[in-house]
């Protein structure tokens, strides 16, 4: 059942501050804290400009879309159903949606902006019982919302037009979780991957292709050999029947293990009609930069055991896992960018969310990292916040579950270590390989954190933490500038940041980044201290 009701807009205050011209600092926007409550999201569009989302309360939201150059287009206020926040947002190139819901709800609104002329369409979806939602998107207004329901996968199908709404089948014939879910905007279609099965020997990887109408066009069975199995995946369309898959492979006897399933490298399959026609596998231990985040010791150490393997024949076995970014395809080559991470543990007699843990405590945005929008509660993103919570290889607790922590053990967030940057051919031949440190990173969400700008055939990979904005730029294999870190910058004179939170960046369009966060400011100059929201546009 759907409820519709369409808001048209009008204008508020925002304060906007123009930074000097510079190569890097283009402009700031900074928006006052009024109230502890409010929360705010950025939202990029490319070229389109940015959206920013204010939920004033759990009834009101603010939207104002804003230019290439930060000018303000236009402000919309609207409201939403009471208790519910905001989840997740898709854009499909033209219209974006934004989906508030709360925890283990049957009760969704999925918010249309129509981004030219500033109006909002409001759905109201009731659907499925306590759904635990891993997943939003939405293409052309058909609505896929992901989650777990009794420990099974389910995707629910809204069309917004039709105000219809259906649970889709997904006809799997083993215990399965979604990894992932992805809009393709060329055949205008959405891409579920699953993992299926909870041993080596009945594992696969499955994706499943749905149109606009909810109807599977199409399905790809990644099956194991006798010792790897594809453990993620992103597909990308070449043609009408060819395609070419990219993810992490890991060993097959980790599928089932207490920790749950990790990776030793990177493979690339080429598909026609949906079957697998060649896969290619390339070790981490064969890039040439992957284990640049170690010390100069520990590399020696690593080299000299990878070696050793190799002079048996054999190879060294890792136990990675990687965040894999959507492909990017640049003159004639596939770029994939991934992130390697691991979950960090403390230990305590308290439950994870408890009064001892991290979401609760009230300490606003600037007391406590991970503040409300990280509150395992609020809505269906399940009790870590996690990438994909309900899939063993994005889970710390791998195949234990939840709750196998016991009194003591208590997920205490993702810890980032490097991001790996390599290039393939259509033949799915390794071109090079390149890599990012990521100093002092760790995130209660596993959120991508490493951006790339690409311009010719220099990439620049840049990351925030700590109000910093660490950037490197390579091509091909070479490093052409070095990590460097710079503060982000404030616009008036005598500005100190004391304290930057929740801050991240974004790449928005061409060479230009978005960088966001919260900061507390102090100035002796004007004898004041303020607490903002800022937006601020970065070139490098």
């Amino acid at each position: 059942m759907i409820k519709y009701s369409k808001i048209f807009l009008f204008y508020s205050l925002i304060l906007c501050l123009v930074l000097p011209s510079s190569a890097q600092n283009i402009k700031r926007i900074e928006i006052p804290l009024l109230t502890s409550s409010s929360e705010y999201f950025t939202i990029p569009l490319g070229d389109n400009g940015v959206i920013l989302l204010t939920q004033l309360s759990k009834q009101e939201f603010n939207l104002v879309r804003f230019d290439t150059n930060l000018d303000r287009i236009w402000s919309i206020n609207g409201t939403i159903e009471a208790n519910l926040d905001y989840v997740t947002y898709s854009y499909d190139g033209r219209n974006l949606y934004l989906l508030f819901s709360r925890y283990r709800s049957n009760s969704y609104e999925v918010i249309k902006v129509n981004v030219g002329p500033g109006f909002v369409e409001k759905f109201q979806i009731y659907s499925v019982d306590r759904m635990e939602v891993s997943d939003f998107k939405a293409i052309n207004a058909s609505v896929f919302i992901a989650g777990m329901v009794n420990s099974q996968p389910v995707i629910l199908f809204t069309s917004l037009n039709e105000r219809k709404t259906k649970v889709l089948p997904s006809a799997l014939k083993s215990q399965a979780e979604i990894q992932s879910m992805e809009i393709d905007t060329t055949n205008n279609t959405v891409n579920v991957t699953y993992a299926v099965g909870t041993r080596g020997k009945n594992y696969q990887l499955v994706v499943k292709s749905f149109d606009e109408e909810g109807k599977q066009v199409s399905q790809i069975v990644m099956n194991p050999n006798d010792e790897f199995a594809m453990m993620n995946g992103k597909v990308n369309q070449i043609s009408d029947s060819t395609q070419i898959m990219f993810g992490t492979y890991g060993h097959k006897n980790t599928i089932g293990s207490s920790k749950g399933p990790t990776s030793q490298g990177l493979y690339i399959s080429k598909l026609i009609d949906n079957e697998v026609l060649d896969t290619k596998f390339y070790s981490f231990t064969d890039f040439k930069n992957f284990f640049n985040f170690l010390t100069p010791k520990q590399k020696e150490k690593q080299e000299r055991k990878i070696q050793d393997k190799k002079d048996k024949g054999e190879d060294l076995r890792l136990d990675y896992r990687l965040l894999v970014h959507d492909i990017i395809r640049q003159d004639g080559k596939y770029i994939l960018v991934a992130e390697a991470f691991y979950p960090d543990y403390r230990y305590q007699n308290n439950y994870p969310f408890g009064m001892g843990g991290y979401g609760y405590g009230g300490m606003g945005m600037f007391g406590n990292p991970w503040y409300s929008i990280y509150n395992p509660y609020r809505w269906g993103y399940g009790n870590y916040g996690l990438y994909s919570p309900f899939s063993s290889y994005y889970s710390p607790w791998g195949y234990r579950g939840y709750g196998s922590y016991g009194s003591q053990q208590i997920f205490d967030g993702w810890v980032y270590t490097h991001a790996v940057v390599a290039a393939f051919d259509d033949n799915g031949k390794l071109l090079w390989d390149n890599s990012i440190e990521m100093k002092d990173v760790k995130e209660p969400k596993l959120i991508e954190k490493v951006k790339a700008s690409i311009n010719g055939d220099e990439i620049t990979l840049s990351y925030s933490t700590g109000g910093k904005i660490s950037t490197k730029v390579v091509k091909g294999d070479k490093i052409l500038e070095n990590t460097q870190q710079k503060q982000i910058e404030t616009d008036q004179e005598g500005d100190k940041v004391k304290k930057t939170t929740s801050d991240n960046i974004d790449f928005w369009y061409g060479k230009y980044f978005l960088a966001s966060g919260y900061q507390k400011i102090s100035n002796d100059n004007e004898g004041a201290k303020r607490n903002v929201f800022f937006l601020s546009k970065i070139s490098f």
